[in-house]
């Protein structure tokens, strides 16, 4: 039993990794575009998922496969997951900005996060930076209003 948790834990990521990966190619490319494709990212994310998941699989720790459970069936990592999923489900109908605030305070608030302050300048400035990251540095359209 021994090994087992980081084997199967890294299995899964790898093969999560792949799966990404092949969908990146039914993602729509604009043929004249310069500058970076809608493929770059997820196509990144998808080779550093293969190679983490490669890494953990190759040199496991010693821990249990129960314990490792454990930790991903919390009550915390749960409802993390389910706001990340709502997130993504209505991420094309919803204002990125204020999805992303909005699913940024809801993870923190799970997390335990309770200073005020925190709560309304991190998920507003998380929100911005990226907004501005990808809308001006990278030149990818995200979903807006306004």
């Amino acid at each position: 039993m021994f090994r087992l948790s980081d084997r199967l834990a890294g299995g899964t990521v790898l093969l999560g990794g792949i799966v990404l990966l092949a969908g990146t190619a039914f993602i729509d490319i604009n043929e004249l575009q310069s500058d970076l494709t809608a493929r770059f990212f997820p196509t990144l994310v998808s080779l550093g998922l293969i190679f983490c998941g490669a890494l953990l699989a190759a040199r496991p720790s010693e821990r249990l496969l129960t314990s490792s459970l454990g930790a991903l069936f919390n009550q915390r990592a749960l409802i993390s997951a389910a706001l990340f999923l709502i997130y993504c489900l209505t991420f094309r109908y919803v204002d990125f900005r204020l999805s992303t605030a909005l699913f940024v305070f809801g993870v923190m608030w799970v997390l335990g996060a309770r200073r005020p302050l925190e709560l309304v300048l991190t998920p507003v400035l998380v929100s911005a930076s990226v907004f501005i990251l990808f809308r001006f540095a990278f030149s990818v359209l995200l979903p807006v209003w306004i």
